[in-house]
């Protein structure tokens, strides 16, 4: 997928043009603290309402056009992003965050790259710190993706070398075309989990 392109192309139909409804309500009721990361950032509108609650969120994206999108926008709190490939980030986000929060990314790559996803995620995390996803289980989606869904059992499989799974819920506010088609998990990682 050319990312850069679908965004120089405007055919972005995972642009909804305001943060996902799950994490909106999930902050509403809990604070999350520290340096905070957002994978897959877009044009940075989970970013901005995370940075409302506080924090330091940085956002990053593939697509230079995605991020100067984002740049554009009011800033909320303490924001900002960055072009970065998830799979090749500099040395200095190693064990960098406190905090992950997913929304688009993980659905977003082929499905062989999951595990590279873990493991990329596990390393840019402080140990014991925590990942919070918005995961499709089954997108509104015919073909092959993306967005890719995945199975719980197969989130449990993926994700237990290197965390601990500490909730597991489905949003009670989604997306209308979404409702029922997404779970929402907190990890923590574990003290052992090293990027391999």
């Amino acid at each position: 997928m050319d990312w850069e392109q679908r965004y120089r192309e405007g055919d972005t139909p995972w642009n909804r043009g305001e943060p996902s409804p799950g994490l909106a309500d999930y902050l509403q009721a809990h604070s999350l603290a520290g340096d905070i990361l957002v994978p897959g950032c877009g044009v940075g509108h989970d970013v901005r309402e995370i940075a409302k609650y506080g924090g330091r969120v940085l956002g990053i994206d593939i697509a230079p056009t995605a991020i100067a999108t984002a740049k554009t926008f009011p800033v909320t709190g303490n924001e900002r992003y960055e072009r970065a490939d998830l799979f090749a980030l500099p040395s200095d986000y190693s064990h960098r965050f406190n905090w992950v929060v997913e929304y688009t990314c993980f659905c977003a790559l082929d499905r062989v790259l999951r595990s590279r996803y873990v493991e990329a995620i596990a390393a840019v995390l402080k140990p014991g710190g925590r990942l919070l996803a918005v995961f499709y289980i089954n997108p509104d989606k015919t073909g092959d993706g993306p967005p890719h869904g995945i199975e719980p059992e197969q989130l449990d499989v993926l994700f237990s070398p290197h965390f601990q799974l500490l909730k597991d819920w489905q949003p009670q506010k989604a997306y209308p075309k979404q409702m029922g088609r997404e779970r929402m998990r907190l990890l923590q990682r574990l003290p052992r989990a090293e990027k391999q």
